[in-house]
């Protein structure tokens, strides 16, 4: 049906994209890391998160991320760089 090849087709650009992003993240060399701020890789798609866990990840990958915490959660040691209103 109709129905049916529209996810199909949605499926495949799915894993078309994943292929290619990984592809991509594989074939890109990224000199080491030297502090505690590093340039991100402005050609990839960044991410919203609110676990700092993944928010590390993706930094530690030079992935942009924002890291989404209400201001009272944010602890009084941790590094802002901005501050922004959602």
């Amino acid at each position: 049906t109709f129905r049916d090849t529209v996810i199909l087709v949605a499926f495949f650009q799915r894993i078309c994209l994943d292929v290619f992003g990984m592809l991509e993240y594989l074939e890109t060399v990224l000199p080491p890391t030297t502090g505690a701020i590093v340039e991100a890789f402005d050609r990839w798609m960044g991410a919203f998160t609110t676990d700092p866990e993944v928010c590390q990840q993706h930094f530690e990958t030079r992935v942009p991320v924002w890291l989404i915490w209400k201001p009272h959660s944010v602890p009084p040691d941790m590094k802002v760089l901005k501050e922004v209103e959602v």
